[in-house]
């Protein structure tokens, strides 16, 4: 896999002097990035609410996803996944919090296809199959099949799995916002998802959850109530998860940086590997893992940024950073 050199593509604003040689500028301005399921694109929005796009990761050409069909004013797009068809799941409306769950058909000849379904964080979709998981008001989980009649796709077996009403963990019963994020590959009968919350002193926090969609058995995998842990992608072994972190300096999401979290349930295997805290103003965050499980999309943002906006998109290379034999 060949990607952009740094002299071509200047990514956000972050000093590139402060760049190690394995961390590589790819998009100038974007925020959540997603790989393509050969690892050839990374699709991308060009803000909160704007369009989608997708950038060749080897040529750096880009073509937009979006924008070529009529929608109304001031509505725009807050997630983009590839479905394991290779058709698109978007969502999007006139705010974050009213995007609607949509599905459009990867020849783009037509717009996506709407449906009465808010999805307000995540959702957490399979890279396997056409499951997915959603969460409308960060109360409730729920999990659905994507199914096609006469071409067109529907939501079937919509089930919910989680209620924040509920959830009790090794004797601990939390009750904070909560967020799928992935399946766990490769069997995929677990759902990694987050559990918010908040310290005595009423930092922000994020722990890592597991749900086994066989059992029902809930698992506290960071196990640091102290500090942020949001999963965010998944290696393709389902050993390790990426998560944003605030270990090194446990003062919240504005000092932030991405570590890698084994799924043991020890709560103690981190490995750092961003820096981007390190700098006054600075942080990175939401990170995703390309199916070979040799390279890292992430981005960008500065530290008193909305959650999620992202300045900027960059790759990091395993294998030349070291990380793959810690």
């Amino acid at each position: 896999m060949f990607f952009l050199l740094s002299s071509v593509c200047v990514a956000g604003t972050f000093p590139k002097e402060k760049l190690p040689s394995y961390i590589t500028p790819i998009v100038e301005v974007g925020q959540r990035a997603e790989w393509s399921h050969d690892g050839s694109k990374i699709m991308y929005l060009t803000r909160a609410g704007g369009e989608v796009y997708e950038i060749d990761v080897k040529s750096g050409k880009k073509r937009a996803i979006t924008g070529h069909y009529k929608r109304p004013a001031n509505y725009g797009y807050y997630r983009a996944m590839y479905l394991a068809n290779g058709d698109y799941l978007l969502t999007g409306g006139p705010r974050r919090h009213e995007a609607y769950l949509q599905i459009m058909d990867k020849s783009l000849t037509k717009p996506p296809k709407v449906f009465d379904v808010i999805v307000r964080e995540g959702p957490a979709v399979s890279r396997k199959t056409l499951k997915i998981s959603f969460t409308e008001k960060q109360e409730k989980i729920w999990v659905a099949d994507i199914v096609y009649k006469n071409g067109e796709p529907e939501l079937a077996n919509r089930k919910l799995i989680i209620d924040n009403n509920n959830v009790t963990v090794d004797g601990i019963k939390y009750h904070g916002m909560i967020e799928p994020q992935n399946f766990r590959p490769p069997a995929e009968k677990e759902l990694i998802w987050a559990q918010y919350g908040n310290t005595k002193t009423g930092i922000f926090t994020s722990e890592t959850f597991g749900y086994n969609l066989e059992t029902g058995a809930i698992i506290n995998y960071s196990k640091s109530p102290d500090q942020y842990d949001e999963p965010e992608g998944i290696f393709p072994d389902g050993k390790y998860t990426l998560i944003e972190c605030d270990k090194h300096n446990p003062l919240g999401t504005s000092k932030i940086d991405i570590y890698r979290l084994k799924l043991d349930g020890s709560g103690k295997d981190y490995l750092r590997l961003t820096r981007f805290s390190d700098v006054p103003g600075f942080r990175s965050s939401n990170p995703v893992v390309s199916d070979d499980g040799f390279f890292i999309a992430f981005q960008e943002s500065r530290s008193d940024s909305p959650p999620g906006a992202g300045e900027g998109l960059y790759i990091l290379d395993l294998r030349k950073g070291g990380f793959l034999s810690k």
